[in-house]
């Protein structure tokens, strides 16, 4: 005997002469058809270092989820060393640059001084005179220059030291990795990606669709993303179809965008997204009332005087435990688990 609580669904179940019977119902039943998909993340970050150098330790693996600041490898600085060992130099020459410079305008000053009083005591000619305040105005010139060039140099050591804590990668965002593209004692170029991150935070579904399909969709569209890995199924939205397809397979990308809480999923994981292409109207039937008379598919159908009669029906598809058929109207009551000698006519 058919379990009663699954019988509800479809209407009320009476008993009648040790016959269990079901009311049918009305339905107007969505049509999904699942599609192949992947998750991806949204947001990838490239994270590299601004050194050149070999790698001297890489401390995650693709699949592991980091945090924002936590180490990720590091490069071994010694290039950087040699340069601020370089800078370092070129600091101490500017410094020592400045100091002869201001010696000497020091002692061009004291000559100007001592050439203008003299002058004008009518003691030196002019010539000597204008010659003594340009050497002092060149070495005024040369004490800017010697500044400035002081100046670039301690920049230029600052910018050296700088590059050690590059040394050093770190996290920029929350996310997964989900590439190693470099190996321990292998070299790190500037700008080129050492691992890829994946934002969580920004987690979508693709799939692609055969063009015959494509039509199906439209931007908004409520679907269910089914991750089987986490036994979870997530309300998502088409967001996205690239109008551009494939020419090989004939196929397009369509994008989904999770509007339910995604917690566990992970970029690379595997997905089915089920997606409503139509309705199929018809009427429900408990599984247990569909049988077979001289090969024609039936339920037997119970009138107001408990007579029954045997109905054809187009199985239209099943839904759960019930199946829905053309050839019936909703409210009649039908046989569960009908007799083999039951027949047409008999009365119940």
């Amino acid at each position: 005997m058919i379990k009663r609580g699954i019988l509800m669904a479809v209407g009320t179940i009476g008993l009648l002469f040790g016959y269990d019977l079901a009311v049918t119902k009305e339905a107007d039943v969505p049509i999904k058809k699942s599609y192949v998909a992947n998750i991806y993340s949204k947001n990838q970050v490239m994270v590299a270092t601004r050194l050149m150098g070999y790698v001297k330790k890489i401390d995650v693996e693709e699949g592991d989820v980091v945090h924002k600041g936590q180490v990720l490898f590091e490069v071994d600085p010694a290039d950087v060393y040699s340069f601020i060992s370089q800078a370092r130099g070129m600091l101490t020459q500017a410094q020592s640059g400045l100091l002869m410079a201001e010696m000497a305008l020091a002692d061009a000053k004291r000559d100007y001084e001592r050439f203008k009083a003299l002058y004008a005591k009518g003691a030196v000619s002019k010539r000597d005179y204008e010659k003594m305040k340009l050497n002092y105005q060149i070495r005024q010139k040369q004490v800017a220059m010697a500044k400035g060039m002081l100046q670039q140099a301690k920049a230029g050591f600052s910018r050296a030291k700088a590059q050690l804590k590059y040394a050093i990668v770190k996290a920029p965002i929350d996310g997964v990795v989900s590439a190693k593209l470099k190996k321990v004692a292998e070299m790190a170029m500037p700008g080129m990606p050492v691992l890829i991150l994946s934002d969580l935070k920004s987690l979508r579904a693709k799939s692609f669709v055969k063009e015959s399909d494509i039509d199906k969709f439209q931007l908004g569209e409520k679907v269910e993303i089914e991750i089987p890995a986490l036994k979870k199924k997530l309300a998502g939205k088409v967001s996205a179809i690239i109008p551009a397809g494939d020419g090989f397979t004939h196929s397009y990308v369509v994008k989904y965008q999770f509007t339910d809480p995604y917690k566990g999923v992970l970029p690379g994981m595997y997905a089915k997204v089920n997606v409503t292409i139509g309705h199929q109207k018809g009427v429900l039937v408990p599984f247990p009332a569909i049988t077979q008379r001289e090969g024609i598919t039936g339920v037997f159908v119970v009138d107001s005087n408990n007579v029954v009669h045997f109905k054809p029906v187009t199985q239209l598809m099943q839904v759960k435990q019930f199946i829905l058929v053309k050839g019936l109207k909703g409210g009649e009551k039908v046989v569960l688990y009908p007799l083999a000698s039951l027949k047409d006519g008999d009365k119940i």
